[in-house]
C-alpha cells in the first residue's frame, strides 16, 4: 500500500510555506492549476467570477495518481464541486467521507467546502486547520492566489461538506459490482466481549448500533456510527467516519461467519443474523 500522506506532502511542497503565495500572473500558477490568468481575466470581463480552485485540485489529484503507477484508482478529474455524487458513478463512493463533528480531514485529503470551493487539507495546529487552495483571490483583487491558509478560529466541521480520503481512493479498487447477497443485512459483531450490530446495505454503506434489531430485514432507524465498505472476494474492509478501520475475511466453509481485525490491532468476529 502506497504511503499517500508522504506522497501528498511531496506534491504539496510546490505550494509556498505559510505567508507565501503564488499569484495568477506568475507562470508557476498556471503550471499548478492548469488555468491561465488570461482565461480568468476574460471571464471576469464578461461578468464572471471564475477562480482556479478546482484547477489546483485537479492538478493535485492527477499528480498524486501519477506517483502510484500500480493504483487501480480511476484516471478521473477530481477538481470538481459535485464530488459526493460523482464518486459513486466511478465506483469510488466508498472514498467519500461526510464531514461530522467526530472526524477531521487528514493531510492531503481533497475537501469540498460548504461554500462553492474545493481545496486540499494540510495539518492542524492545535484545533486550527491549515489547507492549501487556489481561489484565494479573484475578480475583486485582479488576480487569483494559490497559498496555504491557517484558520483564525478552531476547526468547524460545518464549513465542509466532506472530503476524499486519499488513502482509500488511491489504495483501493473501484467498487462497481453488486454487493453480494451473503453480506447484505444484519451481522452480530463481537468485540472485547461485547455485542454490536452492523447493517450492510446495497450502496456500500454500513451502520452500527448497540441495540439488537427487532427483525433481520429492516434497516436501522438510527445508528451510533456510519461507514463505507469495500469487497474483494471474501475480504470486507470498513472505513468508519470516526476514523477507525476494520478488515474482515469470510470463512471458506461458512458464508455467515467472518473474522477480522479492528484498527489492525484487535480481533473482531462477525456472524450473520437470520
Amino acid at each position: 500500500m502506497a504511503d499517500m500522506r508522504a506522497l501528498a506532502k511531496s506534491v504539496l511542497a510546490a505550494v509556498p510555506e505559510r505567508d507565501g503565495q503564488i499569484i495568477s500572473t506568475q507562470p508557476e500558477f498556471e503550471r499548478l492549476t492548469g488555468t491561465s490568468h488570461a482565461t480568468m481575466k476574460k471571464n471576469w470581463d464578461g461578468g464572471g467570477i471564475m477562480t482556479a480552485c478546482n484547477g489546483f485540485v485537479g492538478w493535485y489529484g492527477r499528480t498524486l495518481r501519477g506517483m502510484v503507477p500500480d493504483t487501480a484508482a480511476p484516471t478521473a478529474y477530481l477538481g470538481r464541486f459535485d464530488l459526493e455524487t460523482y464518486l459513486p458513478t466511478i465506483g469510488m463512493g466508498h472514498a467519500w467521507v461526510k464531514s461530522t463533528a467526530t472526524n477531521w480531514p487528514k493531510y492531503g485529503d481533497i475537501c469540498r467546502h460548504t461554500a462553492f470551493h474545493v481545496g486540499v487539507s494540510l495539518d492542524f495546529v492545535g484545533e486550527r486547520w491549515e489547507h492549501a487552495d487556489a481561489g484565494q483571490g479573484g475578480k475583486r483583487v485582479g488576480y487569483d492566489i494559490l497559498k496555504r491558509t491557517l484558520s483564525k478560529d478552531a476547526y468547524d466541521y460545518t464549513k465542509l461538506q466532506g472530503w476524499i480520503d486519499i488513502d482509500i481512493y488511491y489504495n483501493t479498487a473501484p467498487q462497481t459490482g453488486k454487493v453480494p447477497d451473503w453480506l447484505q443485512g444484519w451481522w452480530n459483531i463481537n468485540w472485547r466481549g461485547d455485542n454490536y450490530y452492523y447493517f450492510f446495505n446495497t450502496n456500500r454503506k454500513v451502520k452500527w448500533t448497540e441495540r439488537r434489531p427487532v427483525d433481520t430485514i429492516s434497516p436501522p432507524i438510527g445508528a451510533e456510527g456510519t461507514g463505507s465498505f469495500t469487497i474483494d472476494g471474501n475480504w470486507v474492509a470498513i472505513w468508519w467516519e470516526s476514523g477507525s478501520t476494520e478488515v474482515f475475511c469470510r470463512s471458506e466453509d461458512n458464508d455467515a461467519h467472518m473474522e477480522g481485525r479492528y484498527n489492525d490491532m484487535e480481533d473482531i468476529v462477525a456472524d450473520r443474523m437470520s
